[in-house]
């Protein structure tokens, strides 16, 4: 019989196995409070969508007023330095038309009249030597209009846009019109002579005040001295002409006339003149005529006439 062995010893027991649960966290996004998110307006607030579109008009009508303040702030110092310019420019020929004048020597004795004299050669010598285009000098006593005259029958208009060194400007320098005759032994019946009306009243700026019986009264004569000679000359007429639009009477044509042409030119001169002088050349005295711009029209012209009424 088989016998069983017996033991006290503890019977071996099974390994122990630890189960460990197995998961993913998934990190919410975090929103800062310095940010809050933006309002949705979700129940269509009318209210909300107006204020929105005023703050956007708002931005835009801003924009556009310092833009047009920024043009409006260009345009105004364009147009301050160009009115700067212009006073300094206008100094300037001012300040040359002086300098030409004082070159005038007033002491020198005429020579005695003759042919082929020029009896204010002494006396205009200098700017003579100058520039030998200058032919005289105009004034009008009691009036800025002072100034060298000048003759270039072969470069017409020139001096409309040339100073007296023959330089560009756009002052120019008063020129007999150049079918004018005017010499030692032959003199036009009608001197015409053309000169800028400047906006600042420079040049023959003051010719359009002869439209006021005052001002006529007041400045009758015009000087006009030559290197052939001094002459007085009296304002008998003034009138506004639109050289395109009115060409019944071109009136810068009326130079060397015989005795109808020049009844003719009186006639008109006389009959649109804006004074009534009460003055009526005859034929054989010498005319002046003065031709300046006129701002009444694009083509506008003033003219001035006047008779010789001594030497």
């Amino acid at each position: 019989m088989a016998k069983i062995h017996r033991s006290d010893a503890p019977l071996p027991q099974a390994p122990s196995v630890q189960v460990k649960a197995s998961y993913t966290v998934t990190e919410l996004p975090k929103v800062s409070p310095q940010e809050p998110a933006a309002f949705y307006d979700q129940d269509n607030d009318e209210d909300y969508r107006r204020r929105e579109t005023a703050k956007c008009k708002k931005k835009r009508g801003n924009l556009l007023y310092t833009l047009v303040m920024i043009v409006f702030a260009a345009i105004f110092l364009i147009s301050g330095g160009l009115l700067v310019k212009r006073f300094l420019d206008d100094r300037k020929t001012e300040s040359e038309f002086a300098d030409l004048q004082s070159m005038i020597d007033t002491a020198a004795t005429p020579a005695p009249a003759g042919e082929n004299v020029n009896p204010n050669g002494a006396r205009f010598a200098a700017l003579r030597d100058k520039n030998s285009d200058f032919i005289g000098w105009i004034s009008i006593d009691g009036t800025n209009l002072d100034f060298p005259v000048m003759y270039a029958p072969d470069n017409k208009d020139f001096y409309l846009c040339h100073d007296f060194n023959k330089a560009y400007s756009v002052y120019g320098v008063p020129y007999l019109d150049e079918q004018t005759t005017l010499g030692a032994n032959a003199e036009s019946d009608n001197l015409i002579i053309y000169g800028h009306n400047m906006k600042t009243g420079t040049i023959f700026g003051c010719l359009t005040e002869y439209r006021k019986a005052d001002y006529y009264q007041e400045h009758p004569f015009i000087e006009f001295d030559t290197v052939y000679g001094d002459a007085k000359y009296e304002v008998f007429g003034a009138f506004t002409i639109d050289v395109v639009n009115d060409t019944s009477f071109i009136y810068n044509q009326y130079i060397d006339m015989d005795e109808d042409a020049y009844n003719r030119y009186v006639d008109q001169v006389i009959s649109r003149s804006d004074v009534d002088s009460g003055i009526r050349p005859a034929y054989g005295e010498q005319l002046l005529t003065l031709s300046t711009c006129e701002y009444s029209s694009a083509n506008g012209r003033y003219v001035v006439v006047a008779r010789r009424v001594s030497d």
